[in-house]
């Protein structure tokens, strides 16, 4: 927002003269009203200004007029906040940023306490440009967060963009460190629940996950004096990695970091909690740039297998839609409420063009390195002895095995990248393609009788022959005797093999493709795509030989036209600038996507029967009871017998088991989606559909009748639906003020069925602390009174915050029209309504727009809210 004529000078007009809560300041701040409109000595003009519940400041800003400013420059000064909360606050190294309260001595961390739930998030913006409007370095601050037991530690490090972000893991006490890196810069600081997983949070706390006081390090070239400074056992640290241990006493340890930040910051940092200062010492050693990397000495868990769905995983809600629309996380809570979980896992040997194997989301998942089959191979192709995906950055792969792999078993519940469908699989990687664009028939082949621990042209075996084995790989024409004969013996050999039907469907010629080969042959488990709309996807390959269906995703414009990412999320090889591969994740489509969902479902069935056989597999889908059918009634061609459902594939292993369980036939299943609502702080409105989640929906008649909530802050009413995909809508509407107190609230929704039955949906919503006994609110707010028809600024007021509540009043105003205008100044920098600032005009106006006056003037209330950060 433009800060308009004169109001720069006219809030630095006013530094150093504090006008408290309910007290003006006229004249100093700005020009002089002669020529007045109005008679006498004037009118009298006042107003609230009102911030969110949950706002609060940093104690110790650069802005010189802030009221009791109280350092919380470390841990055992850290500022008391109460989660959700909003706060604005600036820090800056010593002699940089706009001159004020910190600018010499420096204000360069400031630290925070407040109590977090597992998926709360901790958020950091900031200008990443200087705030003073010179030619100095780009600013760049950094988020450290630490719980009080120093048990799970989160940092996040964009050291060229403005944004960081934590997610929180676990419930616990934390420590929040903002730290100012280089520069100086004003910033807002959010913590609390998230209505909706952040695709820009990359970081998450972690138990236990390093050694503080040491760092693993290669540098770049020899460095004696680092090494010394660092009480290094060798007096040079040659190339290739190695352990720096931080000297032990404290004087030793900022000697040593400014040695060694010289060339960057020129100073040593504070010492904090020693898992935060170990973090800073391995930026400050990278920043040097004599390393090619510094990390934490991190330590190395096996990972957990089975858990309760949603996992923790960063990006799962990117992949919710299509795990909602096979039942996955029901299935995956059925397996976890059992009283004892098998011992083997099973194994899906991807046959593709090979996997990242250092994949941080893969790696723990690997059953061995595969193996490579690939008898035409190009320069540069590599560990022939793998499955490693061989691909260079010049070859602009799309990382398809790898891709597939994520999707199928990724490692779960490890709080990064995405979630497997089996996440108690292990993966038996198999790169048939090496660095070409297609795989040979006889390699392919090789691979399968590999995976199912037949003799094959490698000479060698599997430690432990495939559950399934995946080929998200096809090409036109009939089902060729070759593979047919090999399909053949590796069902003889107990695995199963699930082959994707192909995406050819989508041509300029609009004729259907009909499934490929070799998906198309007997005993195949070919897999065909559907939408989020459980509709046939636009590029999915059709016909008779077609067995099930899955999420394939939708990339295009049906995909954007919906409204949110319809890919199928998954692991993905990245490229820097300078050709290092790197992890990453990302959203693909195709049948190729779809495949490895029904592989994994496989998986979840030889997880709790390892002997299943492929012909006890066919009699189920034969049945219905691995499928929701779509379409026309029984196996049709465009979805064979259905849509996948991994809960009913669950439970049509666990029936023979358990007398228990029984379902109905033909009864059809009823649920809500979503299944739950997370609200957050911010949140005011939400839909639920009543969907049928297994069975035929044809002859379904139930509808919700009534609809109540537990609380009088949440009100349902209904809307109309898409009849193709919902029997019924609810809009969810949330009022906060009715909640009865502060902070986090759990309510439940009710959605009576014609036929009597009851549907709950849990909700989590919170009223953040601060409205009414937040203090200093967002810190000293500066109101301008400016004249309309010339943009001068005739008076400024400072407003404060007491009781939580901004209250002004300014006597004298001698103009027939005023423009009203408040914001915060947290770095000091003398203007208005600059990014990241609070800032409000008059009632019910805009920038610059007139109120009227003939008298006195009550109710001047403004509603402050940040002006957005711009990177």
């Amino acid at each position: 927002m433009d800060s308009g004529m004169g109001v720069g000078s006219a809030i630095r007009g006013v530094v150093g003269a504090v006008c408290l809560a309910l007290a003006g300041c006229g004249g100093s701040g700005g020009a002089s009203d002669a020529g007045s409109d109005l008679p006498g000595a004037g009118v009298r003009l006042s107003g609230t200004l009102s911030v969110p519940a949950g706002a609060a400041v940093d104690s110790d800003l650069n802005d010189v007029n802030q009221l009791g400013r109280t350092r919380n420059n470390d841990l055992a000064t850290a500022q008391a906040l109460t989660a959700p909360v909003l706060l604005v606050g600036s820090v800056n190294r010593p002699g940089t940023g706009p001159a004020g309260s910190n600018q010499v001595e420096g204000d360069t961390t400031d630290a925070y306490v407040l109590d977090l739930q597992a998926g709360d998030l901790v958020e950091l913006e900031f200008a990443p440009g200087t705030t003073d409007n010179t030619a100095q370095a780009t600013a760049d601050l950094d988020l450290y967060v630490v719980s009080n037991d120093g048990a799970l530690t989160g940092t996040s490090d964009s050291s060229d963009g403005h944004y960081e972000c934590v997610r929180i893991t676990q419930a616990a006490r934390y420590y929040l460190k903002i730290e100012a890196f280089k520069q100086a810069a004003a910033y807002t600081l959010r913590a609390g629940p998230a209505a909706t997983p952040t695709t820009g949070c990359t970081a998450t706390t972690t138990r236990a996950a390093f050694d503080p006081g040491e760092l693993v390090a290669q540098s770049r070239t020899p460095t004696p004096g680092m090494a010394t400074a660092l009480s290094t056992s060798a007096t040079t640290l040659p190339r290739g990695p190695h352990l720096i241990t931080l000297p032990t006493s404290t004087p030793t340890r900022k000697t040593a970091l400014a040695q060694s930040a010289t060339t960057t910051t020129g100073a040593a940092i504070r010492v904090l909690d020693t898992r935060l200062e170990t973090l800073r010492y391995a930026k400050t050693l990278r920043a040097t740039g004599a390393y090619d990397y510094v990390e934490p000495n991190w330590r190395l868990e096996t990972s957990t297998t089975i858990g309760t769905f949603p996992p923790n995983d960063l990006h799962y809600g990117e992949q919710r839609w299509h795990h909602d629309l096979i039942a996955l996380p029901a299935a995956i809570n059925r397996i976890q409420a059992l009283p004892a979980q098998p011992a083997q896992r099973p194994v899906i040997a991807v046959i593709d063009t090979g996997v990242m194997l250092d994949h941080p989301d893969l790696q723990p998942q690997l059953a061995s390195l595969g193996r490579a089959f690939v008898t035409d191979r190009l320069p540069g192709d590599h560990n022939q002895a793998n499955g490693d995906d061989q691909r260079l950055p010049e070859d602009n792969a799309v990382s398809h095995g790898t891709h597939v792999a994520g999707t199928a078993a990724a490692a779960t519940f490890n709080g990064i990248g995405v979630a497997g469908v089996a996440p108690m699989a292990r993966l038996m990687p198999l790169n048939v393609f090496g660095r070409n664009g297609s795989a040979k028939t006889i390699d392919i082949l090789q691979a399968m009788l590999y995976a199912a621990g037949l003799d094959n042209n490698a000479g060698v075996l599997p430690a432990r022959r495939a559950d399934v084995i995946n080929l998200s790989m096809g090409s036109p024409g009939a089902c060729s005797v070759a593979f047919q004969d090999t399909i053949n013996r590796v069902r003889a050999a107990g695995t199963l093999v699930v082959v994707a039907a192909g995406s050819k469907a989508d041509n300029a010629s609009g004729q259907r493709a009909e499934v490929q080969q070799p998906a198309n042959c007997a005993g195949a488990i070919a897999v065909g795509a559907i939408d989020s709309d459980r509709q046939l996807s636009r590029y999915a390959n059709t016909g008779t030989t077609l067995t099930v269906a899955a999420p394939g995703g939708d990339l295009g414009p049906a995909g954007i036209a919906s409204g949110f990412s319809e890919g199928i999320f998954s692991t993905l090889v990245n490229f820097t600038g300078d050709g290092q591969r790197v992890a990453g994740v990302g959203p693909q489509q195709g049948s190729s996507m779809a495949a490895p969902q029904v592989s994994g479902v496989l998986a979840l069935m030889r997880y709790l029967d390892p002997e299943l056989s492929p012909e006890a597999v066919d009699a189920l889908f034969a049945s219905g009871q691995l499928t929701d059918d779509l379409g026309a009634a029984g196996r049709d061609t465009s979805t064979g017998w259905g849509l996948i459902n991994a809960r009913k594939a669950v439970e049509a292993v666990l029936a023979p088991q358990s007398a228990a369980s029984s379902v109905a036939s033909g009864a059809a299943t009823l649920g809500v989606y979503p299944a739950r609502l997370d609200l957050g702080s911010l949140r005011s409105t939400a839909t639920l559909d009543l969907v049928v989640t297994a069975g035929k929906r044809s002859g379904v008649t139930d509808t919700v009748v009534a609809a109540r909530s537990s609380s009088p802050a949440i009100t349902l009413r209904t809307g109309t639906a898409d009849a193709t995909v919902s029997l019924s809508r609810q809009f969810v509407a949330i009022d906060r003020r009715l909640l009865p107190t502060d902070g986090t609230h759990r309510i439940t929704l009710t959605l009576t069925l014609r036929s009597g039955a009851e549907l709950t949906v849990p909700v989590t919503l919170d009223r953040p602390a601060g409205s009414a006994s937040s203090g200093a609110g967002w810190g000293p707010v500066y109101l301008t009174l400016s004249d309309p028809d010339t943009g001068r600024v005739l008076h400024t007021v400072v407003v404060h915050a007491a009781q939580g509540r901004y209250q002004w009043q300014f006597p004298g105003y001698r103009r027939a029209r005023v423009a009203l205008q408040a914001s915060t100044d947290p770095s000091n920098a003398g203007g208005i309504c600059q990014q990241g600032a609070a800032c409000g005009n008059g009632p019910g106006l805009s920038a610059g727009q007139a109120v009227a006056l003939s008298g006195d003037q009550s109710g001047l209330d403004m509603a402050l809210a940040l002006v957005p950060w711009k990177p």
